[in-house]
């Protein structure tokens, strides 16, 4: 409880000062003897902000409010890369595939997205850097039936949406978008390199060549919160 008192002050007091980025926090021996507790019981409190994004601490200088990064407006279609997207709002972006292998027949994406039980899976995976920071990790389960040679064309898969247009497909459709929240796994909090108590916005969606009413992919995104803001369509 001594935590929680502690924590909530100072998140109280942080949003009283949001427009102050950078501005110091009361030290730990001040609130320590403020709310008569242990100076662990702050630390812990300063930690816990550490985790969740607020609050950068310097050793041996003090605590300061964590500055807050212009957020980059998502809106959720499917016709328009997130590539595109990124490149309208920022000169500072890239991608880099982080993984790209074939999915085993067995898993159970198989059974919970509308690929035949024929079709060949491959895993896609983008991490994509906003002014050289991780701030989107990016997974395409894409129908590599269509795309034999996939696995040879990894230098044309930084963008899905230029390599399915290098390969004649030029219409695409979206038949659901569902948007969530959660939080980081150790896998996700060494790409994204976040805190374990920073939300992430996770958009799964499909993806369709509308003309010939196939399937191209599966496609779960994970986005630092801190990052994007979202709109549901344009």
């Amino acid at each position: 409880m001594e935590q929680i008192e502690v924590r909530d002050y100072l998140i109280e007091s942080i949003r009283k000062n949001k427009d102050k980025e950078n501005a110091k926090l009361p030290s730990e021996n001040a609130l320590a003897k403020e709310f008569s507790i242990p100076r662990k019981r702050v630390r812990d409190a300063y930690i816990y902000l550490e985790q969740m994004g607020l609050v950068k601490s310097k050793q041996g200088v003090g605590h300061f409010i964590k500055p807050k990064r212009k957020l980059l407006d998502i809106v959720l279609t499917g016709d328009v890369s997130f590539s595109e997207k990124m490149k309208k709002q920022t000169d500072d972006y890239r991608s880099v595939i982080t993984r790209l292998e074939q999915i085993d027949r067995n898993d159970s994406l198989y059974q919970n997205i509308e690929f035949e039980g024929s079709d060949i899976l491959y895993i896609v995976e983008r991490l994509r850097f906003i002014e050289g920071e991780p701030a989107a990790l990016h997974r395409s389960y894409v129908n590599a039936t269509i795309f034999p040679d996939i696995k040879k064309e990894q230098n044309k898969l930084s963008s899905i949406y230029q390599f399915y247009k290098l390969n004649g497909i030029r219409d695409f459709e979206s038949k659901f978008t569902r948007l969530s929240t959660t939080f980081p796994g150790k896998y996700e909090r060494l790409m994204l390199e976040c805190e374990n108590l920073v939300p992430l916005i996770q958009v799964e969606s499909d993806n369709w060549d509308k003309d010939r009413r196939i399937q191209l992919e599966y496609t779960e995104i994970l986005y630092r919160s801190d990052r994007f803001s979202f709109q549901l369509n344009g």
